[in-house]
């Protein structure tokens, strides 16, 4: 979908470019018009919306719109001068399978862990490979590869439904829509993927709804099975209850879901491009071999910011 409106956002006006995925030429020709209206020109794209969640999204031409807002599922393919947790959002994924509805408990979910996904990945999805090989023996644990389709989905849905934990590896990029699956299938995430981000960190302490294990210590034989049978039935209940709280999170068809926190996060990020429009004004040009981080600047390890 390729788009401009206008929407007002806490005081101000601001212009919203929508952007699918798109590659090439095509990708460049949109860019082109995009450059050429008025919205844009006014102040460079700052006040603009983009909708940039695939990894692939807008991939050749990301440096002619990281002005704008980037609504983006991770960092895992941006650089540190094209993204930042201070200026962009980061997106859950639309969950693939149907949410559980039923009540919180342990008694119906009789696998320990449960993963179904491609088992070889580039990059940090490497870790899978090595996963697989730890956990295909343990007798509790369901571990399948498969990729995406109506019946895999099917098998999927019955098997995070009946499962107390699922498992979240790294894959291509550091997220994926397992995740999100996971959360509105009530079964508590098992997040190994060191350098992922999360959506709507600011109201959501994810510690509360999944267990993080870093790669380094997931990859030790035995240690992963062994250290999720000893969480207790009481504390997986505890997960189970928070996940409920915050389901309609990650649930683009409810209306005080994923699409109305989407909003409130860009509303709040109102001030810092009224402040970076205004300083664009009346700052020279520089040429910097660095990336200027005066105002925003991010990295793998956390994010910088002198306003």
């Amino acid at each position: 979908m390729v788009g401009t409106r206008t929407a007002k956002l806490s005081e101000q006006r601001m212009a919203k470019s929508v952007l699918g995925i798109l590659e090439g030429e095509e990708s460049e020709d949109l860019i082109k018009w995009l450059e050429g209206t008025k919205y844009w020109k006014r102040n460079n794209g700052r006040d603009h919306v983009i909708i940039a969640q695939d990894p692939n999204a807008l991939f050749k031409v990301i440096d002619k719109v990281r002005n704008g807002i980037l609504l983006v599922s991770d960092f895992g393919r941006l650089k540190g001068d094209q993204a930042s947790l201070v200026k962009d959002i980061i997106l859950p994924y639309s969950h693939r399978i149907n949410s559980y509805n039923g009540e919180i408990g342990v008694g119906n979910r009789k696998s320990l862990l449960f993963f179904m996904g491609n088992r070889y990945r580039k990059e940090g999805g490497k870790i899978r490979d090595t996963l697989f090989q730890i956990l295909e023996h343990e007798n509790d644990v369901i571990i399948k590869h498969g990729a995406q389709s109506r019946v895999s989905r099917r098998m999927a849905s019955q098997g995070m439904h009946s499962s107390k934990f699922c498992l979240h590896p790294a894959g291509d990029t550091p997220s994926a829509c397992r995740l999100f699956d996971a959360i509105v299938s009530l079964c508590v995430p098992v997040i190994v993927s060191d350098y992922i981000e999360l959506p709507f960190e600011d109201i959501i302490d994810y510690k509360k709804i999944a267990v993080f294990v870093d790669t380094d210590t997931a990859v030790k034989t035995g240690y992963l099975a062994s250290y999720l049978r000893g969480i207790s039935e009481e504390a997986i209940l505890q997960y189970q209850k928070e996940l409920k709280l915050v389901k309609r999170y990650f649930e683009y068809d409810d209306p005080n879901g994923t699409v109305n926190e989407i909003w409130r996060q860009v509303s709040q990020k109102v001030p810092l491009i009224k402040l970076m429009i205004n300083r664009e004004k009346r700052l020279v040009r520089r040429r910097l071999n660095d990336p200027d981080c005066s105002c925003i600047c991010t990295g793998q390890n956390g994010t910088n910011t002198r306003l």
